[in-house]
Formats: C-alpha cells, structure tokens, sequence
C-alpha cells in the first residue's frame, strides 16, 4: 500500500463532511517496523499539496517523528528541535522513501477500512454472523477497536 492508499484508507471518502472540506480528517500514526515513528497528515488544514480531504497528494505534512529523519529535515519548520516539529510539503516519495528506509509499515498500520466498515454493521445490526466470527480476530489484532467512535 502506498502513502496516499494509507490516508485514503483512514477517512471516509462517502462523508460530505469529509469530501467537501468542512472536516480535518486526521490519519493514526505511522509506526515502522524498526520502531521510528512519525504522523503524516493531509487535508485541507495540512500542509500539504493539494490542500484537500480527498487524494491524491504530491506533498504531505510529517510531524513529531519519533527520531531525526535526515531525509526530511530540509523542511522542517523548527529544526532546532527535529522530533517535536512538523515537516510541511515534504514530497510523498521522499516520506514514502523514509518509511521504507525503517523497513516500511508495521502490518497494524494497514488499511483498517474493512475493520471500519465491519464495526457500522455491528452498530446497525446487520453484519452477518460468520462475518462477525471471522473477522473479530483481525479487528484485535490490528488494535482497531471501534465501539466508542
């Protein structure tokens, strides 16, 4: 999955909220699997490029990485202080190039889209019930728990 597949995958694209730039979809946090982590955000707030809800971007916004991403540091907003700053219009190749540099996405970090459709079923009542068995494992697992939003 590609960067812009991720933020897709962490909105919903069908919200009229979300579509038409009343809202600020915010995307979870991105944990790698050697343990470097960052937030990369992209909507009509961010700085990102274009400045919308719905992709695809060509520019994102990076913040607070859990260490000095060299790769970016070109466009940090307060370099003094690298890992408690945002990163704003950073190509998407180059964040896409950063993760890969930490050995990509952790598998918990994947598209949830399923997991979120899954959970409006069981809230309407009508998510069949070997869906419900079948996938209850893979909700935990992927730390999606989605009672309470």
């Amino acid at each position: 999955m590609d960067l812009n597949e991720y933020l897709m995958s962490q909105r919903d694209e069908n919200d009229p909220k979300v579509r038409d730039d009343y809202s600020f979809p915010l995307a979870k946090r991105i944990e790698c699997e050697d343990g470097f982590s960052l937030s990369v955000q992209a909507s009509h707030g961010a700085y990102c490029s274009p400045r919308t809800n719905l992709g695809p971007w060509d520019q994102v916004e990076v913040g607070f990485p859990s260490d000095v991403p060299a790769e970016i540091m070109n466009y940090a907003e307060q370099p003094e202080k690298p890992t408690e700053t945002v990163y704003g219009y950073v190509p998407i190749e180059l964040v896409e190039t950063l993760i890969a540099a930490h050995g990509g996405m952790k598998a918990n970090a994947s598209d949830n889209r399923a997991a979120k459709n899954l959970a409006e079923k069981l809230r309407a009542g009508s998510a069949p019930v070997n869906c419900i068995v079948g996938l209850l494992p893979l909700i935990f697992l992927n730390e999606v728990f989605l009672w309470s939003s």
